[in-house]
């Protein structure tokens, strides 16, 4: 939101662009930290755990290793915005998304001069909007209000080895399969149509 809003309108509110440019670095330094964590956990969890890595396809692994690798860029880049708390380089990024909503072709001048984690972290961001509809992040535009006011629900998973067998099980002639438990008879078992 802060890329997207326009510098005068900072400007009219008495916002100076250095106490922008601490502001946007504490505050997303806190919840990039925060992200990267759980990220990094996710990562772990759906690479190492064995259950959770066979429900997972290539696409959910490349997702987070890409969120990850965005995180990592994003926190990367304080480094350099520790030097340059002016807010001279953010003024240039706002100019730049500014011209980017446009369709201004001159805007990617205002950001050659930057360092390379920028270009990248940018480069990567853009790349995660690009694959959005074709992975799950495209889940984050569905917004199930629906979901706050369902019933709950529990799943219970049973860890032991023994229980109700899930492979039918074939009884005398006449009767149908059933699984794990007693044969029923076919007049019975089947639905009226």
């Amino acid at each position: 939101m802060g890329l997207l809003t326009p510098a005068a309108v900072f400007n009219f509110v008495g916002v100076s662009h250095g106490f922008k440019q601490v502001t946007a670095l504490a505050v997303g330094g806190i919840a990039g930290i925060a992200a990267f964590i759980g990220c990094s956990l996710l990562l772990h969890r759906r690479l190492f755990d064995p259950r959770i890595r066979r429900s997972s396809s290539k696409g959910d692994i490349m997702v987070l290793v890409l969120l990850w690798l965005q995180l990592f860029l994003g926190l990367s880049t304080t480094i350099w915005t520790v030097n340059a708390l002016d807010g001279h380089e953010m003024v240039l990024f706002m100019g730049w998304a500014s011209g980017l909503t446009r369709f201004d072709p001159g805007a990617s001048a205002l950001i050659l001069d930057t360092a390379l984690v920028y270009k990248l972290h940018i480069v990567l961001g853009l790349t995660l909007f690009l694959i959005t509809p074709f992975t799950r992040l495209v889940h984050i535009w569905s917004a199930p209000i629906w979901y706050l006011f369902r019933p709950g629900y529990q799943i219970v998973r049973s860890h032991s080895k023994t229980g109700v067998s899930t492979t039918p099980t074939l009884g005398p002639a006449g009767l149908a399969p059933s699984f794990g438990g007693d044969t029923v008879p076919r007049s019975h078992s089947e639905s009226a149509q």
